[in-house]
């Protein structure tokens, strides 16, 4: 007997749930391996063997068939690192991936710890600030800024543009993504007024029309490669930066034991980035019939793989609502998984470690004064974070 996937009537991509997406995702998770939200069309994936199980398989869940919940963005990433499946995936990433390097991020390491440790010195001086825009932006912007290499007229629009561009990838007629879609052509148009003699010579973007100059890619893709590095760059980290202050400000026990053992650090991005997944789903479409449990699933379905859900996962982790530093997670899904985990993964991670480096040797407790979220249909983190430092 074929048994019919359980349906819920949920709305995920709603702003209260948008708010706090937990509670539906228990409700995913609890409902089965597999859910049906009439609402959208759409499958979803909650718990975290399905969720991996899932990223690992391209070969049924397919990106080249669009990551997005709507055509009109699928349409428009086709092709690209995002939209692709191997081996045309394969060497779109290691062209782009280049400046991303282990080696070459070594070189960097350096100059991002100082900048961070004047960053830092700073703010605590100040004793109060906002820790999602005068903390968290400040290395991601210039990283873009000085890195990437684009223009100097579109920078002050990067932070509108990357928070459209995970917005674009919600369902269509959802405030949010109708909003982001004109802001979108906006961001495309800049980027194909990036033309080579209007780039930062030696920057990352410089290397892509290098590469086309190999033949390596064709030269109209060096646009839409761009977006690899200024979207993903930005909001992620920036929203993994704050989402990390604010769970030691409302963890201090966790903060102390931190600073009491700084080797730590890593492994507390990795269990914040568990616990408050900046970037929490993303879509995928099946190019071939699929069995998920005791659920067949027919070929041509869209799927919605909840990674902030799995990561949460009561039959994964234990307690896992709490903030543990010491808790083993090298294997959450905050960065995806399989083929096209984040590209900028070690970059982020980077960037977060000089941030909390430099905090543990001055700062004693985080306070929070007041917080407000930014809302957005893939992302999830804080427009606004005022702490204070002692």
């Amino acid at each position: 007997m074929v048994r019919s996937v359980p349906q819920l009537d949920i709305d995920p991509y709603s702003l209260e749930a948008l708010a706090d997406p937990y509670p539906n995702y228990r409700r995913v998770r609890d409902t089965g391996p597999v859910v049906y939200l009439p609402k959208y069309g759409v499958y979803a994936l909650g718990r975290f063997d399905e969720v991996r199980d899932a990223l690992a398989n391209w070969r049924s869940f397919s990106s080249a068939q669009g990551v997005a919940m709507n055509d009109v963005m699928n349409a428009a990433i086709a092709g690209g690192t995002l939209g692709s499946d191997d081996p045309h995936h394969a060497a779109l990433r290691a062209i782009v991936g280049r400046p991303l390097s282990p080696a070459r991020l070594a070189q960097l390491r350096k100059v991002i710890f100082d900048r961070a440790e004047v960053l830092v010195e700073n703010l605590v001086v100040q004793g109060r600030f906002d820790a999602a825009t005068e903390l968290a932006q400040h290395l991601p912007l210039t990283v873009v800024s000085e890195l990437v290499g684009l223009p100097e007229d579109g920078r002050s629009r990067m932070l509108v543009w990357a928070a459209a561009n995970f917005n674009s990838l919600g369902p269509r007629g959802v405030p949010l993504t109708e909003e982001a879609l004109p802001i979108i052509r906006e961001m495309v148009d800049y980027a194909y007024s990036c033309t080579r003699d209007r780039i930062k010579p030696g920057s990352w973007v410089a290397e892509l029309y290098e590469a086309s100059d190999r033949g390596e890619i064709a030269s109209n893709q060096v646009a839409a490669l761009m977006n690899d590095y200024v979207g993903p760059s930005l909001d992620t980290t920036i929203f993994a930066i704050s989402n990390l202050i604010f769970l030691f400000a409302q963890y201090p026990e966790q903060w102390a034991r931190l600073r009491s053992n700084p080797a730590k650090i890593p492994n507390a991005i990795n269990e914040s980035i568990r616990l408050e997944s900046p970037a929490q789903s993303l879509s995928r479409m099946t190019v071939r019939d699929v069995r998920i449990g005791d659920y067949p699933i027919p070929k041509g379905s869209r799927f919605s793989l909840m990674f902030a859900s799995a990561n949460r996962d009561e039959r994964k982790w234990t307690d896992p609502d709490i903030f543990d530093i010491d808790r083993r997670t090298t294997d959450h899904l905050g960065f995806g998984h399989g083929i096209h985990t984040c590209l900028g993964a070690n970059l982020a991670r980077l960037e977060i470690a000089a941030i909390v480096s430099a905090l543990v040797k001055r700062v004693e407790r985080i306070e929070l004064v007041g917080a407000e979220r930014r809302l957005n249909n893939v992302l999830r983190g804080f427009g606004r974070l005022e702490v204070k430092v002692h």
